[in-house]
């Protein structure tokens, strides 16, 4: 966990220090694009928990270095898994968050250094499935709840051309504030203070116009 707190920590300063090298202006530079739309492949980790899902963002530029981002991701885990006589269960926790807030990009030709503090809510729930021979799959949700959430990172994406690119890394610290039950329940470590802090990776494709 700590060195994932330090590579955030570089990533999210990394827009401001290209910004001092480069100066108001970078030559050569072809993406003057209003706006930015990310998907791709998100891994939430959490103490001993690895969950698996997606990312999607949008930015609005206000300019060639401040903009505003919504961002919503989903995780799930399934921490237990079963079948016997053809009969097979499974749980399953998943962890939804809703975010938006401002960005700083920094610009180097095509790619970009980008930095966010991104706030919102977080929601998490925990179902139950199971599959029957001939009846087929039955699934209900067992709980959910909402809580408050925010990330602050950052990420490289590199130009491929003035439209498409490829996200290499984001990285995000993540906190969200279910209490320690609804934590529990949806697979996440907690501490005294009803806080769950985890760390975020995506990487995928970015898409300007």
């Amino acid at each position: 966990m700590r060195k994932s707190v330090v590579l955030m920590l570089v990533l999210l300063f990394s827009p401001l220090m290209v910004m001092a090298q480069f100066g108001a202006r970078v030559a050569g530079v072809e993406n003057d694009n209003r706006v930015t739309v990310f998907g791709g492949y998100s891994y939430l980790r959490n103490a001993n928990n690895g969950f698996g899902g997606f990312d999607g963002q949008g930015t609005f530029n206000f300019n060639r270095y401040l903009g505003v981002t919504a961002d919503i991701s989903g995780s799930s885990l399934t921490p237990l898994s079963g079948s016997v006589f053809g009969f097979s269960g499974s749980a399953q926790q998943r962890i939804y968050n809703y975010l938006f807030g401002p960005t700083v990009t920094a610009r180097a030709g095509r790619s970009a250094f980008f930095a966010h503090a991104l706030f919102g809510e977080a929601h998490s729930s925990l179902g139950a499935g199971v599959n029957i021979p001939v009846i087929g799959g039955l699934s209900t949700g067992l709980t959910s709840a909402n809580a408050f959430a925010m990330a602050f990172g950052g990420g490289v994406d590199l130009g491929l051309t003035r439209h498409l690119a490829i996200r290499v890394a984001q990285v995000d610290f993540l906190r969200t504030q279910f209490n320690a039950t609804d934590a529990l329940l949806a697979g996440l470590s907690s501490n005294l203070g009803n806080r769950q802090n985890s760390m975020r990776y995506s990487a995928g494709i970015v898409f300007r116009f």
